[in-house]
């Protein structure tokens, strides 16, 4: 298996989360460190829009992290990664695709505010906006979390699809508030598992 990703890319860790989860061995390609890679014929049919990850896996060619995990997890089934019961599988798919609209992209926007744009053209009101809507985020974690050790009760793909992110937050000047004690034990047994050390670039 081919996974094309860049390493300081939270959804490319998202994936090699679960494939750490699940011993799978894989290749990793950056996407960076070779320009040509990007203008590959198998990068641009593993991922027509030129984004990581994406991976080839023998004739099954797929970008974007929630589809490639949920592909991972019914292929490779142990450990499973998502519940057997449809609808709580269905309430995982909205979770995840609601957090991503949210909360991701306002981590994904900050990190483009603090690190990728020059020093002159940072904003410090927008920082401030995010870092709030982040925190906001967060508290809706932390009741999700109330009395479970994960977010769906078991370790889930929901897990996995906000771990690399919130992991980022201490570089972003941000991070998990000291009154979110459920989040803060969540993320502490998230660190404690083998796949967020094997997944760290």
């Amino acid at each position: 298996m081919k996974l094309f990703c860049f390493p300081r890319s939270g959804n490319s860790r998202e994936v090699k989360i679960v494939l750490a989860e699940k011993n799978i061995p894989y290749e990793p390609v950056d996407v960076h460190a070779d320009k040509s890679v990007k203008e590959s014929p198998e990068f641009k049919k593993a991922s027509p829009l030129g984004k990581v990850p994406a991976i080839i896996d023998g004739e099954v060619y797929l970008s974007e992290a929630f589809l490639i995990n949920q592909y991972l997890d019914e292929k490779y089934p142990q450990p499973p990664l998502m519940p057997k019961e449809k609808p709580l599988r269905e309430e995982i798919r909205q979770f995840v695709s609601a957090i991503d609209k949210k909360m991701v992209l306002n981590i994904g926007l900050l990190v483009i505010e603090c690190l990728l744009k020059p020093k002159d053209q940072q904003k410090e009101e927008v920082k401030v906006k995010k870092r709030a809507e982040i925190v906001e985020g967060l508290r809706e974690l932390d009741k999700r979390l109330e009395g479970k050790a994960y977010l769906f009760g078991d370790f889930s793909l929901a897990d996995v699809a906000v771990t690399p992110h919130i992991a980022a937050l201490p570089i972003l000047g941000s991070g998990i508030p000291a009154d979110l004690k459920n989040t803060t034990a969540w993320f502490e047994r998230i660190k404690a598992r083998p796949s967020f050390k094997k997944s760290a670039s």
